[in-house]
């Protein structure tokens, strides 16, 4: 279906779309727990932004991802090594773009507006706690989070043809960019696995240790391989 005539149907009818129930129109109102915003008054949304915002400590920009780290790390009283990450699960070609006409535009905000509104809201509280932070103090700490980076990288990235390069969990599909890690260090898997092979391992873990009548440290509980 051509964006514009996407654009065109009526909320209600595109509101009710959601591939598997779960996936479509304005999916991060979706996600903590909203469904249709079909009579959603702007003072409806700024009550739902407040408490949001009065709900999470922190939220992360994608496009200002290492800022964001920067602010995690802080927050949380972590180092830079514990930020640290390999780049993965980036197209490899940036994708085909066509113009969007005004029109057009304006009509897929309109049914995307609640998440227009987050966003909006997010960013201006996100630029807020960068100026907050301080920019040297951004500088310096942009500055380590790279450096940790370059150190993950040479501790983990092995040629593809290497005997030690690790396989089970890095079913990436192929339109997506990788890096091949050596499976001898457990960091080095864990940094590059998928999100659900990641989550069946933490499930697995909280399911043993229930099991085991809730004793012991949740990270020493060991699984055996799927």
């Amino acid at each position: 279906m051509p964006l514009e005539e996407f654009a065109d149907l009526p909320y209600e009818k595109i509101v009710r779309w959601r591939l598997a129930k779960v996936y479509g129109i304005h999916q991060m109102f979706y996600d903590l727990g909203y469904g249709s915003a079909e009579d959603l008054t702007p003072t409806d949304m700024d009550r739902i932004l407040t408490k949001l915002n009065s709900t999470f400590d922190l939220v992360m920009v994608a496009e200002r991802y290492d800022e964001s780290l920067v602010l995690l790390k802080d927050l949380m009283c972590w180092t830079a090594d514990d930020v640290a990450y390999l780049s993965i699960n980036f197209r490899k070609e940036k994708p085909a773009t066509n113009k969007i006409a005004p029109e057009t535009r304006e009509k897929l905000l309109q049914l995307s507006y609640p998440d227009a509104k987050i966003y909006e809201y997010f960013l201006k509280v996100f630029e807020k706690k960068v100026e907050a932070f301080g920019h040297a103090r951004m500088a310096k700490e942009l500055a380590a989070i790279q450096d940790a980076n370059k150190r993950l990288a040479e501790k983990c990235v092995v040629n593809e043809d290497s005997p030690l390069r690790a396989e089970k969990g890095m079913e990436w599909v192929g339109v997506v960019g990788r890096v091949t890690v050596r499976r001898d260090v457990q960091d080095c898997v864990d940094v590059v696995r998928t999100e659900h092979d990641m989550l069946n391992d933490v499930r697995d873990r909280q399911r043993l240790w229930v099991e085991r009548g809730w004793r012991g440290n949740l990270s020493q509980v060991v699984v055996s391989p799927r």
